[in-house]
This record gives structure tokens, C-alpha cells and sequence, in this order.
């Protein structure tokens, strides 16, 4: 019934979710990438398999910012439809309703399992990528549920929010055996370090960014084109 309005309102956040995020991205986060791309100690292959197993990237400069734009469009995109259906299900919006839902879901995609699981740049030990993906399900999955109860259920419900919120952390994430970096001069652990804090934090507030943007642009549009028009406000309370 309303997807096609869903889908329009999503686009047009995700354009300016994606812009927004690829610029702050380009200018603060990716010098840190490149900076700890230059400690990275490489592998010894064999010259005779090097073509074979190295796999295929985009060259540096505008090739790679499309790449990652483009990349960032469709994770916004999906992301808006997601926040956008969700939005509609529990109602009528607005821009405020939707810097909530935008910040619930930056909270439960990006800080929770970023508790277990900060943001890594290259060089870092970490742990199998199969575990340290079930975990991350785990936790937003549980963050979204215990977020969901603590907003909607009545109160004799809202301590069980707070336990499945907590319980991704008390069984633990998966993590190296030594958590650090696979570099033997420790100079220069020192100066990646320093990198990676730095990373943490710009990655922390680019991702604010793209969530207030999609949430702020959703609930607007949302309010705009759905809950404005009366014949799509009004096929809400009828049966199908």
C-alpha cells in the first residue's frame, strides 16, 4: 500500500544520508585509514600466484570515492527503507520523532556492539570474522528488541529490555588472543594506537551523523508525503 511512497522517501534520504556521511567521511576518517594503511606489514607470496590472489579494488582517488559513495547510498538505502516501514507501522511522524528512531537505531547498529567490537583499522589483530559476525547480530538484534520493549511494552516489561540490551555484553565478544597490532616496532604501535583512538572517535560521529541525517530527513518526509495526504492517512484504519 505503500511502498512506492516508502521507497521514494527513502531514496531521498539516503541521497543526503550518503553524501553527508562520504564527505565527513573523505575528509576525517579516511586520512586516518590511509595513514595506518602505511604501517601494514605484507605478506610474503609467491610472485607467481600474486596475480591470482589479489583480489581486485579500486584505484586510489576518484574511482574509490565514487566506489564508497556508491556503497554508502545503498547501506543508507536500506537503512531508510528499514527506518521508513518502521515509522509508518507505528504511526504518524515527524522530524523529531524521526531523530529518535534515527538515534534508537544508531545506538543499537552502531554503539552497542561497538562496545564489544570497536572499529578497527588496518594492521589490527582481531578475532575469526564468522564470530565476531554472529556477535554483532547478536547484539543489534537484542539492542533493537530490548530498545522496542523499553519504548512500547508497559512497565512490568521494561526490566526485560534492559536484560536483553545487557545480555550480548555479559556473554562477551569475541576478540583476539592478544588484541593489538601485528607490528613489531613498537614506535610504531605507539603512533597506530594513537591512529586507532582517533578512528573510534571519527567513526563514532560519522555514523551519528548518518543516522540523524536518515532520521531526520525520514520522519520529515514521512510526515510530508504519507501522513499529509489524506486518502494514505485514512487507508491506515481500513481493513484490508
Amino acid at each position: 500500500m505503500y511502498f512506492r511512497q516508502i521507497f521514494l522517501i527513502s531514496c531521498l534520504s539516503a541521497i543526503a544520508a550518503s553524501v553527508g556521511f562520504s564527505i565527513y567521511q573523505w575528509y576525517l576518517v579516511n586520512p586516518i585509514i590511509f595513514s595506518a594503511e602505511l604501517y601494514e606489514i605484507a605478506e610474503p607470496i609467491d610472485s607467481g600466484m600474486l596475480e591470482q590472489l589479489e583480489p581486485w579494488e579500486p584505484e586510489d582517488g576518484i574511482e574509490r570515492s565514487v566506489y564508497t559513495l556508491l556503497a554508502n547510498f545503498l547501506m543508507a538505502l536500506a537503512y531508510s527503507l528499514i527506518l521508513a516501514s518502521a515509522m509508518v507501522f507505528r504511526g504518524s511522524s515527524s522530524t523529531l520523532k524521526g531523530i529518535a528512531w534515527g538515534m534508537a537505531a544508531y545506538l543499537s547498529v552502531f554503539v552497542a556492539p561497538g562496545l564489544g567490537l570497536p572499529p578497527e583499522i588496518p594492521g589490527m589483530d582481531a578475532a575469526e570474522l564468522a564470530q565476531r559476525q554472529n556477535w554483532w547480530l547478536l547484539t543489534v538484534s537484542l539492542t533493537v528488541i530490548g530498545l522496542a520493549v523499553l519504548a512500547f511494552s508497559s512497565r512490568y516489561y521494561k526490566g526485560a529490555g534492559l536484560i536483553l540490551i545487557i545480555l550480548p555484553h555479559l556473554i562477551g565478544a569475541p576478540t583476539a588472543e592478544i588484541h593489538s597490532f601485528n607490528h613489531p616496532d613498537p614506535g610504531t604501535i605507539a603512533v597506530l594506537t594513537e591512529l586507532w583512538h582517533q578512528f573510534v572517535l571519527q567513526t563514532s560521529i560519522a555514523n551519528a551523523l548518518l543516522w540523524f541525517i536518515i532520521g531526520a530527513s525520514t520522519g520529515f518526509l514521512n510526515h510530508k508525503f504519507i501522513d499529509a495526504v489524506p486518502s494514505l492517512q485514512s487507508s491506515k484504519f481500513t481493513k484490508a
